[in-house]
């Protein structure tokens, strides 16, 4: 669980988001940055939420 964790807060980062912290919301997170919050799955299924979280996590840093 700690390497989902890891790549959540890292696929932020990568983007180009500035990541302040993460909040427990039921059964998502929130990883909250300063120009907003991305929700993923606290467990993932498969590949597609990665690619999703990169696809918003993109959009957030260029200010879409």
């Amino acid at each position: 669980m700690r390497k989902h964790y890891r790549d959540c807060m890292s696929l932020c980062a990568n983007a180009g988001l500035t990541v302040l912290d993460t909040e427990q919301r039921g059964r998502h997170w929130a990883v909250v940055c300063a120009e907003g919050r991305v929700f993923m799955p606290s467990s993932p299924g498969d590949w597609r939420w990665r690619r999703n979280t990169q696809a918003l996590a993109r959009r957030m840093a260029e200010g879409r």
